[in-house]
């Protein structure tokens, strides 16, 4: 009798397009957007600054700036004001003297202005200071050499920053903020229409006491029904889950980097997969729990709507944190330990006492809201309509 419960509700369920909707459309469209718009961060293609100047600069400086693609000198009268009306991303105030100060070795000021708040107006000012060290630099070595100094006599040795994962780095970064994320809303969105409508649904509908007068326990109804919930929980995951990689893969340069897995890739597609399968039973329990409390569909959105910011609210106490700094403690967190460990997984990196924590914790939380939906389900009052 489970197995012709179940089959009901997905027939039921399955014949409501806005169930189908909700379970892969929203989902997709969202991705993409997503997608696209943290590649666009770390393409940062055709992006062009201004520069503004009061007057020509000196020849060898000019060219240095010319040198980057993402700059354009332009000469304004009052170039403070172009900048603050927004027509320029930043200003270069150089001296007229500028050559001479530098021929005959007389320190003198360079101002570079613009607003730190802008991204652009930042970025134009980053790449002026870096041309302007580099040629302070080059004269430096220039007058050193003049002098017959060699100059690793100021240079006594030469910093070199070198990244612990070079081939993944920022695309990782990205991708294990907004994997967890991503997939863990869309078996929340999936779950949902089918959760509200199988048990809140039917009191409004008042068609839950027909069911109940069927000779099946409400063991089974109860159990069938969130198997058929889980049922699109694990859909909407499992087909998040596939569609990101294909999108990413498909028609991004930089995020999909962050997929060289290596050896490593099937470990870490089946524990993403047990992940989501055990995630969409927690979610789905808990919907369900919400709709039996619920006296109506009205009434169980808005307590719903508190689920859906669950699986945002972790990524930003982990997202500063590299995979290797979590201890055993962040997965024994619901919902932190999901993010986390995804994150270790995208890493490539297999912790079994990870994993296990994980799914021992999200078993403990099945546990527990299903028993609190069965302890609801079997008492009228909270099963009959009102």
């Amino acid at each position: 009798m489970l197995s012709h419960i179940y089959k009901k509700e997905m027939i039921d369920a399955l014949r409501d397009r806005k169930t189908i909707l909700l379970t892969i459309l929203v989902p997709m469209i969202m991705m993409l957007g997503l997608v696209f718009f943290y590649e666009s961060m770390l393409s940062d293609k055709g992006e062009q600054y201004t520069l503004a100047v009061g007057h020509s600069l000196p020849p060898a400086l000019e060219s240095k700036l010319h040198a980057i693609d993402e700059i354009s000198v332009k000469t304004f009268a009052k170039p403070e004001e172009a900048v603050d009306e927004g027509k320029a991303d930043a200003y270069l105030n150089v001296p007229k003297e500028f050559d001479s100060y530098v021929n005959s070795m007389t320190p003198f000021k360079v101002d570079v202005y613009g607003n730190s708040i802008d991204q652009g107006s930042s970025n134009a000012m980053q790449l002026v200071q870096s041309a302007l060290d580099q040629y302070k630099n080059e004269i430096v070595q220039q007058r050193l050499t003049n002098k017959h100094i060699d100059q690793s006599v100021i240079q006594p040795f030469t910093i070199q920053q070198k990244e612990a994962d070079e081939e993944k780095g920022t695309s990782a970064i990205m991708l294990s903020a907004i994997l967890p994320m991503l997939i863990l809303t869309s078996i929340v969105s999936g779950a949902m229409p089918i959760a509200l409508d199988i048990m809140a649904g039917e009191k409004d509908r008042k068609s839950i006491e027909a069911l109940l007068l069927t000779p099946v326990s409400r063991n089974k109804v109860l159990v069938g029904k969130w198997l058929a919930v889980s049922t699109f929980g694990v859909a909407s995951g499992v087909f998040a889950l596939v569609f990101l990689i294909l999108s990413t893969v498909l028609f991004t340069e930089n995020l999909k980097t962050a997929f060289q897995l290596g050896d490593h890739m099937w470990s870490v597609i089946g524990a993403s997969v047990l992940i989501i399968v055990l995630s969409a039973l927690l979610i789905s329990a808990m919907e369900l729990f919400i709709s039996i409390m619920s006296s109506s569909v009205k009434e169980a959105q808005s307590y719903m709507s508190l689920v859906v910011f669950l699986p945002v609210f972790p990524m930003f106490f982990i997202f500063s944190k590299a995979p290797n700094q979590f201890d055993l403690s962040y997965f024994l967190i619901p919902f932190l330990n999901l993010h986390a460990l995804f994150k270790q997984l995208l890493f490539g990196m297999i912790d079994p006492a990870a994993i296990l924590s994980t799914s021992g914790t999200i078993a403990v939380l099945i546990a527990i809201f299903f028993l609190l939906a069965r302890a609801c389900f079997l008492k009228d009052k909270w099963v009959l309509p009102k």
